[in-house]
């Protein structure tokens, strides 16, 4: 893991919780994802107008508008990338405008639309599909994430494929919804780590 990633998780446990932004990946086990919402809600964090239960989460994510991320933003993201990564992404699918998820402008040079319903500090993103190398929508999330959003931290339910210089908190397979252990993680309780890892 970068040695920037665990330093940025070192000073996030010293800002309030109410100002911390993150991003949290919902895949299709949308219970755990909620129960890890509604327990930062409980623990102070920022989060305004969290849907009900599980199904209105995925049902608000289904129906968002989305975020774009431009073409142009995206190109300077994916040029940060290891090379090796950037090779097996053109290899295996090919320039970025040929993903499905692409859509050409008539004025500009066109824009990814990146599935996210915003709850104040906290933004929730739909996973999509997982590919080994990941798509380039796949990676205009993370663009979103880093540039766009600037999360504080990520909480994700499986690795990215892709390091991020922020701290990606990545769930335990054995209990998805271990919010007390994310809880202290976030807080900098380097033991908690044993159970959310940092990738």
């Amino acid at each position: 893991m970068p040695e920037i990633a665990v330093s940025r998780l070192a000073a996030l446990g010293q800002k309030p919780r109410q100002a911390r932004r993150l991003a949290v990946f919902v895949g299709s086990d949308r219970s755990a994802a909620f129960a890890v919402l509604t327990a930062l809600a409980a623990a102070g964090y920022g989060i305004a107008e969290l849907p009900e239960n599980a199904a209105e989460l995925g049902a608000k994510l289904d129906a968002a508008e989305g975020e774009a991320i431009m073409l142009n933003d995206y190109a300077a993201f994916h040029a940060t990338l290891p090379a090796a990564v950037r090779d097996a992404v053109a290899a295996r699918w090919g320039a970025a405008e040929r993903d499905p998820h692409y859509r050409p402008g008539q004025v500009d040079c066109g824009r990814f639309i990146v599935p996210v319903a915003r709850f104040g500090e906290v933004a929730a993103i739909a996973t999509g599909e997982t590919t080994v190398p990941p798509r380039h929508d796949a990676l205009a999330r993370t663009a979103w994430i880093a540039d766009s959003f600037r999360a504080d931290a990520v909480i994700a339910w499986q690795p990215f494929g892709v390091e991020l210089l922020m701290p990606v908190l990545v769930a335990p397979a054995d209990d998805p919804a271990d919010v007390n252990s994310l809880i202290a993680a976030l807080d900098g309780d380097g033991a908690a780590l044993h159970r959310w890892r940092l990738a």
